[in-house]
């Protein structure tokens, strides 16, 4: 008995120090099914297995993927807020807390403090997996688990870097990045301070780095695998490769050979034609295109809640589906444009303007009774259209014109559209931003792109109750406030001025 107490002694302080949640309440949310003695579960290479699956499950409740993908999107200009929603209520608030960049650190006015407690919540899991494989192991199924892990842990801290660091070539030597919690914390624990943005790039790379030699199978594409690895990789050096103007010539040179690592052998393809127009009609699992998602065949995803229009049922009590298309996103993409089969008419009542709704998430919608939306689509992590997307910007920055050309029109021509020609320069960089956005729309990326890049996020258009706007990636608002849960408890965390 006293491993297991130990394990969930473990397991509260770590919620406790980072994000002030009382030890009562996480153990009165377990159930016997889904606690194990610590020693038991590591037990047997299976055991291993099993935990590293429930890791991929703590990044598909909905507490990690809603706030993920509001604090990602919303921020952006390919979203309009149409619901005029009652701000007195606190799931309002939060909902529109990151479009409207007032970035609180409060949990009932903005969900940073939903992403950042299940962001260190899922950490937990994985770092519980990795401290129990020995450093001598050879057992390939348990070394699969720690590529599997060490693959989750990048991923998330790198998305926590994302929200709360500044852009990479913003002096990342000195600007304040996250804790970087690398093991399971107990009461004894001092909580840990905010590692610099370059430092906590740094263990994302070496994580993702680690697991490359650790990669023992390849299984269908929800789970962790060395193209994933390699994906990932190209994505975070291109988010270190500097400005158009001011380029990181090295980083960016990463990001190509990353991205090569994934189109030559990663054993992935573009789809075509109709397949591609129904892309996300479908599961991922046998998706060619796709290289890591999180699966929702099992468990439905409430996505469909925020963006889309249940068809005019719930009238009176409505307050979902408020987030649309912005028209700004749906005037760039020309007529014959295979994404248009990415949207669909979805008429919001008394609203005769926005007329359609993304269709990335709705797969197997269903339209449930006491307003529960919810559909088994899959969040496409990463596709193999970001990758060639990755290398043309990479290319592009290393001066390599015909190259960055090539893979722009890759994803242009596959589109439907006609090959870019004579594009250099400026013009070409700005070619493949636009591409970027076009194809990546509602998949976490638009303003991130424009941040990195020493590029403003502009809105040319009101919504909701927020009039045009423009954030320069200078501006303190392009992270989101640490929550001041976590601020209370850790004294050694330092907030994000605002």
């Amino acid at each position: 008995m006293e491993k297991f107490t130990q394990y969930i002694i473990t397991l509260c302080a770590a919620i406790m120090v980072l994000t002030n949640a009382g030890c009562k309440k996480e153990l009165d949310s377990l159930s016997p099914h889904n606690v194990n003695f610590e020693d038991q579960q590591f037990s047997s290479a299976n055991g291993y297995t099993k935990a590293t699956i429930g890791n991929y499950t703590n990044l598909g409740i909905t507490t990690y993927e809603a706030s993920w993908f509001n604090i990602s999107e919303y921020r952006g200009n390919n979203v309009r807020v149409i619901n005029v929603t009652n701000t007195n209520n606190n799931t309002a608030l939060q909902n529109v807390d990151a479009f409207t960049y007032t970035n609180s650190q409060f949990k009932d006015f903005g969900l940073s403090r939903s992403f950042w407690f299940a962001s260190y919540s899922a950490l937990l899991g994985v770092n519980l997996v990795l401290k129990n494989v020995s450093a001598t192991e050879t057992n390939p199924i348990i070394l699969q688990a720690k590529a599997e892990n060490l693959f989750l842990r990048a991923f998330i801290n790198f998305n926590l870097v994302r929200v709360y660091g500044r852009p990479y070539y913003q002096n990342p030597e000195t600007n304040p990045g996250i804790p970087l919690v690398m093991e399971p914390l107990d009461l004894s624990s001092t909580p840990p301070a905010r590692a610099t943005v370059q430092a906590s790039y740094a263990q994302v790379l070496a994580d993702l780095n680690a697991s490359l030699a650790s990669f023992k199978s390849k299984g269908v594409n929800s789970f962790a695998s060395k193209p994933a690895a390699f994906a990932l990789l190209s994505r975070v050096y291109l988010y270190m490769s500097g400005t158009y103007a001011q380029p990181n010539a090295e980083n960016a040179r990463m990001s190509v050979r990353y991205a090569d690592s994934v189109t030559v052998a990663g054993g992935y393809s573009l789809l075509q034609g109709t397949a591609y127009a129904n892309y996300y009609k479908n599961s991922n699992q046998a998706n060619t295109e796709t290289i890591w998602a999180v699966n929702h065949d099992a468990s439905t995803t409430t996505l469909p809640m925020l963006l889309m229009q249940p068809q005019g049922t719930y009238v009176n009590l409505y307050n979902t589906g408020q987030i649309k298309p912005s028209p700004n996103l749906l005037s760039l993409m020309a007529t014959a444009d295979l994404r248009k089969n990415f949207y669909f008419s979805d008429l919001y009542p008394g609203n005769t303007i926005d007329l359609l709704s993304t269709g990335k998430y709705s797969y197997k919608y269903f339209n449930g009774v006491n307003a529960v939306y919810t559909s088994n689509a899959a969040l496409h992590h990463l596709r193999l259209a970001e990758v060639y997307l990755n290398r043309a910007e990479a290319k592009a920055k290393l001066g390599d014109t015909g190259g960055a050309l090539a893979d722009l029109n890759i994803i242009h021509q596959r589109a439907g559209l006609p090959a870019l020609t004579g594009l250099s320069g400026q013009t070409l960089f700005n070619a493949i931003l636009l591409e970027r956005r076009l194809e990546l729309a509602f998949e976490g990326h638009n303003s991130y792109d424009d941040y990195r890049n020493g590029l403003p996020m502009v809105r040319d258009y009101s919504s909701f109750n927020s009039p045009a706007l423009t954030v320069a990636a200078t501006d303190p608002k392009v992270v989101l406030r640490i929550p001041q849960d976590a601020i209370n408890e850790n004294a050694n965390l330092v907030q994000n001025q605002q």
